[in-house]
């Protein structure tokens, strides 16, 4: 990795940089000062730093979070939507060797950026310095996201593209890999498959509504939200074949895809549903059928998988906040990887009785292992700047997952009304 390196920022004036973004530079910068030597930020608001930061303070930024970083910032404004403007960014992009673009805009706006970035020679096809990452969500379903991710192909290698995933970054699931091979070194490979597990259910439930997201929420719903990206490629970390080395990414990333093609929605057993009051929300439309909820039951076609029952659910306005991993096995007891609010992996007394002593020793340390509460952009931003793609979904699970939430798409659900999730999941005997 070159130590002469510029990181920018289109999107700059969005909440999710002065809320997040920065403020995980921040971080990045306290932990690895080589990193980087400046960050630009494109925007539209003011025409100097102090202005753009004066915007920020109205918007969710927190100043006392940027000693570290303030010293290497630089405000650019220009209209991103104008390709005219590129030219003026070239020049400020000389004297860096290392240039990574992180686009915070909608959709939308990915392929025309990278247009322009490439046809301005502020980045390079094959250059190993260059980057461009890419906020979710990536596309709106399957024919999109083929499209732009061939607009993206004609600029960039796959080895540049980093499609950003945050959920992936936190800390259970980012190290999902590792410790399944950890596992795999104890015996625990002989537990994870069809004749030692009943069930697999990955959960993420909010207390909170959709807050002020109501525009892009009601044209989103919980199905393209939550399970398109965070959920499926959960998944796929936990049931893939695991690599022979934890550093083999295309090897890692090969066997997700396998995964995710090897998915079949139950359809008749699939659930949506609906808060009630989230037609008063702001900007829903007060006849909406957007879903805030969805039980999905999925087969996984897979030779170590088939008989597995597998079930994602998410939602919104629940009882509580709680995202978690629960595995069952089939001789009695279950293993909980708990992502938020608390990050913990426990299990059952009976489940551990089945365990050869090697293993039985691993998980009671690994339940008090205390691991990192480092922020995901964090870990984003880290892996980006070092070019590590683990964590970022490849072109091919991107069409994967929206393919499966398409075939899905495609049967029209009338929402449940609810006041807790027993609401929707009690429906017809779920």
């Amino acid at each position: 990795m070159s130590e002469n390196n510029v990181l920018v920022i289109f999107g700059a004036t969005g909440d999710l940089t002065f809320q997040k973004l920065l403020p995980a530079l921040n971080r990045v910068m306290m932990l690895h000062p080589q990193f980087l030597s400046r960050v630009i930020l494109i925007g539209r608001q003011g025409s100097s730093l102090a202005d753009y930061l004066t915007y920020g303070d109205h918007h969710g930024l927190d100043r006392n979070h940027l000693d570290a970083l303030l010293p290497r910032l630089t405000y650019h404004y220009m209209q991103a939507a104008e390709p005219s403007q590129y030219g003026s960014l070239a020049n400020l992009l000389t004297p860096y060797q290392g240039r990574f673009f992180y686009l915070a805009t909608p959709p939308s706006m990915f392929a025309l950026i990278t247009e322009a970035l490439a046809t301005s020679k502020c980045l390079q096809k094959n250059h190993p310095h260059h980057r461009c990452a890419y906020e979710k969500p990536f596309g709106e379903n399957g024919v999109v996201a083929s499209v732009l991710n061939d607009l993206l192909h004609e600029h960039l290698n796959e080895n540049q593209l980093y499609r950003v995933d945050h959920y992936l970054a936190k800390p259970i699931i980012q190290s999902l890999v590792k410790i399944r091979m950890q596992w795999a070194t104890k015996g625990m490979e002989a537990f994870w498959q069809t004749s030692a597990i009943s069930h697999l259910t990955i959960r993420a439930y909010e207390k909170v509504g959709i807050l002020s997201r109501g525009k892009f929420y009601d044209a989103t719903g919980a199905l393209k939200d939550m399970i398109q990206s965070h959920l499926l490629e959960t998944l796929a970390l936990l049931t893939m074949a695991l690599p022979k080395r934890m550093d083999d990414v295309a090897e890692i990333q090969r066997q997700k895809t396998t995964i995710l093609h090897a998915l079949e929605p139950i359809d008749h057993a699939i659930k949506f549903g609906q808060y009630d009051g989230y037609l008063q929300e702001e900007n829903v439309n007060e006849q909406s059928l957007t879903e805030t909820f969805v039980h999905l039951p999925l087969r996984l076609n897979l030779p170590q998988w088939q008989g597995v029952k597998v079930t994602l659910t998410t939602g919104k306005k629940l009882s509580e906040k709680r995202t978690e991993i629960v595995v069952h096995f089939r001789q009695g007891g279950y293993l909980t990887m708990q992502i938020s609010p608390v990050v913990k992996i426990s299990y059952s007394e009976a489940l551990l009785s089945l365990f050869p002593e090697p293993l039985k020793a691993h998980m009671l340390a690994l339940s008090k292992h205390p691991f990192t509460q480092e922020e995901a952009y964090v870990i984003v931003f880290q892996d980006f700047i070092q070019g590590n793609q683990t964590l970022f979904p490849t072109s091919e699970e991107i069409v994967a997952t929206w393919k499966l939430v398409d075939q899905i798409k495609a049967t029209p659900r009338l929402p449940i009304r609810y006041r807790h999730e027993d609401d929707v999941l009690t429906k017809e005997g779920i």
